[in-house]
């Protein structure tokens, strides 16, 4: 079953706005073509927590993509900057495929393949990370988190007074990174992401859409962070792009739903379509 609003008001805005989206993907089934769905994780399938291991999916959600990924007429894709090994731990959803590390790691129809081929750097990664280790010290609050192949610094909980010099030793750091053009940042929410040039989620979406099996799909994605604007770009004029949150932000999505209960909300309209028109 669609969720249930929380709110009268609010629910029948958010609501008229997952009706307009499904009777477009409805029109398109109608049409013959098959579908293929990109969800975002943090922020969209789930809110966003205070420490990414809280950020965990409830039963529900795990129901509703299984009803999905077993439709006949999608194909169900995660698409996170977190790494592939806690995807499919927080995900253990049969049929699923997943995007990890921004498409630097990918498991489709159950086997791991290599989509892009990033110019990795371990020795200037670790040495970023020792440099920015360093010039963090004295705040409280932030931690690091390793990736394939680089790491993210997450800041969520800086003290509110620590915060304006906190953000000034970063982005002095982040200027000497880019100066170098060794390895590639990422803004996302309250996150830096070190990556090896070449990854990004349009990247990997850019090659997935000619593998066998997914060509032809229309394609239906759903992020709420800058790092899906470059899947966003490439999927701008080929289907249908939502932006979740943020209001008043730029954004090539054309569509917008306010927050995850309204793309689960989305989702269980779409699981609801018949599979044959």
């Amino acid at each position: 079953m669609a969720e249930t609003v929380r709110a009268p008001a609010e629910g029948q805005e958010f609501l008229a706005q997952v009706k307009r989206l499904v009777q477009q993907v409805q029109q398109v089934r109608q049409r013959g073509r098959l579908l293929l769905l990109f969800l975002d994780y943090d922020g969209t399938l789930v809110d966003i927590a205070p420490r990414p291991e809280l950020a965990r999916p409830t039963p529900d959600l795990l129901e509703l993509l299984g009803r999905l990924t077993n439709r006949r007429d999608l194909r169900v894709l995660v698409v996170s900057g977190r790494p592939l090994a806690e995807l499919k731990e927080l995900l253990p959803v049969p049929g699923l495929d997943v995007l990890g590390s921004h498409g630097g790691e990918a498991l489709l129809n159950g086997r791991l393949v290599r989509l892009t081929s990033p110019a990795t750097d371990s020795g200037e990664t670790q040495r970023r990370q020792e440099e920015l280790t360093a010039s963090l010290a004295p705040f409280s609050g932030w931690w690091l988190e390793p990736k394939p192949g680089g790491f993210a610094v997450h800041y969520r909980e800086v003290p509110q007074g620590e915060l304006p010099a906190f953000l000034a030793r970063l982005a002095a750091w982040e200027k000497n990174v880019r100066a170098a053009g060794r390895v590639q940042l990422l803004a996302g929410r309250k996150v830096r992401e070190v990556l090896p040039l070449g990854v990004s989620k349009g990247a990997a979406i850019q090659k997935i859409l000619s593998l066998p099996g997914f060509r032809g799909r229309f394609p239906i994605y759903l992020g709420d962070d800058f790092t899906d604007e470059s899947a966003f770009e490439v999927l701008r004029d080929r289907g249908l792009i939502i932006k979740v949150g943020g209001s008043g932000t730029e954004t090539a999505a054309p569509h917008r739903l306010p927050h995850p209960q309204a793309v689960r909300s989305f989702l269980g309209h779409l699981a609801q379509l018949p599979e044959e028109f």
